[in-house]
């Protein structure tokens, strides 16, 4: 019962996830733009994603740095990784390694120059099967730093005090504004709950 819950939950994240990012990051016409300006190149893979440039390689968590990271739309060409106006050419690339997440991946790129970068990306099958970028897969898990888990804690409990003056005020437009923020915050927390109580059994 666990691990279908768990499931289910997670196909729930990852449709909800790729839905809002698709409307919210206007995803057909950003392609569209790149292949105005590109007209040469072929489209492999692409996605919205969040995106961290460091100068040393990092394990993969949720932080505070990724409040700040680049939001955008990584696109893999024959050639190339572009995302914004970061332009990683794929001969340049020394390590490639897309980690297999619940809801995601995170493509993790180390470049000759030795740059390290950290895109995290909704589910889309393209990132494994295209051929031109060598990836080693791997699964894996996120961890939460202590940072990260009180901010949401903070931000959960803000989404459902305004969720109850929603209600209190019979104001729809609230009430499903603050389904839909408790439904980001709260659903990936629920996964990895469940998923650490799967693990002990």
């Amino acid at each position: 019962m666990l691990s279908y819950l768990t499931d289910w939950l997670e196909q729930v994240l990852i449709g909800f996830s790729r839905a809002t990012c698709y409307v919210f990051y206007l995803v057909p016409l950003r392609l569209q733009t790149f292949q105005n300006q590109h007209h040469d190149v072929q489209i492999l893979a692409a996605g919205v994603t969040k995106a961290r440039k460091m100068e040393a390689d990092a394990p993969v968590q949720y932080e505070l740095g990724w409040v700040a990271s680049r939001r955008g739309m990584l696109i893999l060409t024959e050639t190339c990784l572009f995302c914004g106006d970061w332009e990683i050419p794929l001969a340049t690339v020394s390590e490639a390694v897309l980690l297999s997440l619940t809801g995601g991946y995170v493509l993790k790129i180390s470049t000759v120059a030795g740059d390290h970068y950290q895109f995290g990306l909704n589910k889309n099958r393209a990132w494994e099967t295209q051929s031109v970028l060598p990836l080693t897969k791997q699964k894996g898990s996120i961890k939460y730093s202590p940072q990260s888990l009180i901010l949401r804690a903070i931000v959960l409990m803000g989404v459902l005090w305004y969720l109850y003056q929603g209600i209190l005020a019979a104001n729809l437009a609230k009430i499903l504004l603050a389904l839909i923020a408790s439904a980001l915050v709260g659903i990936p927390l629920l996964l990895r709950i469940l998923q650490k109580l799967q693990q002990n059994n």
